[in-house]
């Protein structure tokens, strides 16, 4: 009897023990998955407006989101933007937190170095990436591609700090503006290309290598992942500490493995995929058809008449004729570049042009015929 008792006591514990991690996995639903990345150029001054050329919202929450090192709920939600050209890859975050921790200094918390470098040692926003599959393709799947980390400072300071490749503050290089807000904080900033192929470049060890314009001039897609890392004060060891880590992590990571159970930070599990839209042409160009006005003669028989416009008649009383010779320009349509139906208009006013140039010279005949 103790020992069945024992056994469904252990039975019940272990059960209890599982109930937080089952309430975690019932908040993620999906993976963020295909997501559009349209050509824009907005500006980073820490103002996301939609008119800028931004992408339509994101969110960011517990459904599409895991906490992935423990039983704590998902407690940070936010919305995500981005946007790109030829030189930059733009994103703009709004993050909204219970409480936030501002950067101070580099990261210095323990612990946090063992496959997390967040850089600065308040709340960071993680963005990582892998331009066109190339690092899953190449066999990257458990390695970690290159980290650009935001932090906020005091004075609504946005600052970037590099690492898994190269790493170091590039606040000089990749431009961010932004600062706190009501719910907690938000920023915009601009990548650049040509930084991005050279760190994934680092962070292969050479393997890949890519181009600006290989990524893109050909609409490609970006895999990529947020990591927030929650920092929080600790009163119990006056200290500040990592509360926890947040990740867009896969449904069903790249190996097979369920998102939910792989290492979230890992190429294998990103679970954003961004599709970079061809750049928007607003102009229609029609081949250049210009030619010349066209100008024609014809020869008519006309009756003479006299002053009073009376038909002149020869000494047997038949009207006397005379041939007269006539001429008419038409006016040929232009077309070319053209954002509109423009072209019809001015083949119509070519023909208009060119009644009124016959009715005109029919008129001046006869204003000349009754003068003599």
């Amino acid at each position: 009897m103790k020992r069945i008792f024992s056994m469904l006591l252990c039975t019940l514990m272990f059960c209890g023990m599982l109930m937080p991690v089952a309430a975690e996995v019932e908040d993620f639903q999906a993976e963020i998955g295909n997501i559009d990345c349209p050509w824009g150029a907005p500006t980073i001054d820490g103002n996301i407006t939609d008119s800028e050329g931004w992408s339509s919202v994101q969110p960011i929450n517990k459904a599409n989101t895991d906490g992935g090192w423990g039983a704590i709920p998902v407690e940070v939600e936010g919305s995500l933007w981005r946007a790109y050209d030829s030189e930059y890859l733009y994103i703009a975050a709004d993050i909204i937190l219970p409480e936030i921790s501002l950067c101070e200094e580099e990261d210095w918390i323990d612990g946090d170095d063992v496959g997390n470098k967040p850089g600065w040692d308040g709340d960071v926003f993680v963005f990582t990436l892998d331009p066109l599959n190339k690092l899953r393709d190449a066999g990257f799947l458990s390695d970690t591609s290159v980290w650009y980390c935001f932090g906020i400072f005091e004075g609504d300071v946005i600052r970037t700090y590099r690492t898994h490749a190269n790493e170091g503050e590039v606040s000089d290089v990749i431009s961010a503006k932004g600062g706190l807000t009501d719910t907690g904080w938000h920023f915009e900033a601009a990548i650049p290309w040509d930084t991005v192929c050279k760190d994934i470049e680092e962070v292969s060890y050479g393997d890949v290598t890519l181009t600006p314009a290989e990524i893109t001039d050909n609409g490609g897609e970006i895999t990529c992942s947020m990591i927030y890392y929650d920092r929080r004060y600790d009163p119990e060891g006056c200290e500040r500490i990592t509360y926890h880590r947040y990740v867009t992590i896969a449904t069903t990571c790249v190996d097979g493995t369920a998102g939910i159970m792989a290492t979230p930070w890992k190429i294998n599990a990103y679970g954003i995929h961004m599709n970079l839209l061809p750049k928007a042409d607003d102009t229609t160009t029609v081949p250049d058809t210009t030619t010349a006005d066209t100008t024609t003669a014809a020869e008519v028989t006309e009756v003479v008449t006299d002053d009073k416009g009376n038909a002149v008649t020869d000494e047997k009383g038949n009207k006397v004729t005379q041939k007269v010779t006539t001429k008419s320009t038409t006016k040929k349509a232009t077309t070319g570049t053209s954002t509109g139906g423009n072209a019809a208009q001015t083949f119509d006013i070519g023909v208009a042009v060119a009644f009124g140039a016959l009715a005109a010279s029919g008129i001046g005949f006869v204003a000349t015929k009754k003068r003599k």
